[in-house]
């Protein structure tokens, strides 16, 4: 014998831990493959290459614009040079003296339309900032999204877990009330049947292969405190008592 008495309804209990165990642990798979978190996490990245997309286009119009930029300030100190020269009155030939006009003109002309294409760049990043901006709020609202789903698993994990070592915790102090003998039983046939060894009967039916009992093998179910064996699925079977709902209420998460 275990420590403690036994009573059948002990072999009851035990299956139902068991089965309490085995759901806590499906519930953790489901909570780990939350589909929530995974659609969160995917937006979060589509923002995140939308936003780098973005990123990187008013980059490279900020490079070509200052490459302009440069362009303009480089003929403007040409100009300013060639002006210089061009009413020191050191220049006496006319034909250079136009050749200075023309260069001066030509620069001149070029700058205009450098500067024209800046002015096309300042505006296409000036439209492009009202969208940047609505990037980055979206991601900061993906990203508290994605923070409240893994924070709100990591509790439902943790809470799980505990309970799973609550669950741990009774079952050893079950099976030490438990005989070696019905012990071994149980085993063996939780291995032998899907890891359900026990079952409960209720008005003729079998709580686990869910059949009616021929009421030929009904006569000898009689005894509360026996462990008879289910004639159809071969399985412990015992009569149902009123306390085993309150071991299965007790189980619940």
């Amino acid at each position: 014998m275990g420590e403690g008495k036994f009573e059948i309804i002990d072999l009851v209990e035990l299956q139902a831990i068991e089965n309490a165990v085995s759901a806590r642990y499906t519930e953790i798979e489901k909570v780990k493959s939350n589909l929530g978190l995974n659609e969160a996490e995917n937006n979060l990245a589509a923002s995140r290459q939308k936003n780098e997309e973005k990123n990187s286009q008013f980059h490279d119009l900020d490079v070509k614009r200052k490459k302009l930029e440069d362009s303009v300030d480089t003929h403007e100190e040409k100009i300013k040079k060639n002006e210089s020269k061009l009413f020191s009155g050191t220049i006496t030939d006319s034909k250079e003296l136009l050749n200075y006009q023309e260069e001066i003109q030509m620069l001149k002309n070029n700058n205009s339309k450098l500067e024209d294409e800046i002015l096309t760049i300042m505006e296409e990043q000036d439209m492009a900032k009202p969208g940047i901006e609505a990037l980055k709020e979206e991601m900061t609202e993906l990203d508290s999204i994605v923070l409240r789903i893994r924070s709100e698993m990591d509790e439902k994990l943790e809470g799980l877990k505990h309970n799973i070592e609550g669950l741990k915790k009774r079952k050893e102090d079950v099976v030490l009330r438990i005989p070696g003998d019905y012990l071994k039983k149980y085993n063996d046939l939780k291995t032998k049947k899907g890891g359900i060894a026990v079952s409960v009967i209720k008005d003729n039916f079998c709580n686990v292969c869910n059949m009616e009992i021929p009421s030929i093998e009904t006569e000898r179910f009689v005894e509360s405190d026996q462990v008879y064996k289910c004639p159809l699925c071969g399985r412990m079977s015992v009569l149902y008592r009123p306390e085993m709902d309150d071991i299965k209420k007790g189980l619940e998460y």
